[in-house]
């Protein structure tokens, strides 16, 4: 498993698959009938699906790193940030 604690900024990476914990976020919050459920899980599923290759562009207070890409929803640009998390849904390029 790779170790986002050494990710620094500049560093990229590509993304591989959702993370299992929002995968059972959004099978919670669909069961629960919640409005939009399953955001991450799904804006991760169009990040891959689009361009998988993200650069970490901040490391926030407690060392985790963070990163802002574009995706296209619908023929329109959305902007997304999200951290990365301790698993094995990503690797370093």
């Amino acid at each position: 498993m790779p170790d986002r604690g050494k990710l620094k900024i500049g560093d990229k990476i590509c993304l591989l698959k959702v993370p299992d914990d929002d995968l059972e976020q959004r099978k919670k919050e669909v069961a629960m009938g919640i409005d939009e459920a399953g955001w991450t899980a799904n804006t991760i599923e169009l990040i891959i699906a689009q361009n998988p290759i993200v650069e970490i562009d901040t490391i926030d207070e407690f060392g985790r790193p963070w990163f802002s890409c574009e995706v296209m929803v619908d023929g329109n640009p959305e902007k997304h940030t999200l951290a990365i998390n301790e698993d094995d849904s990503w690797r370093l390029i």
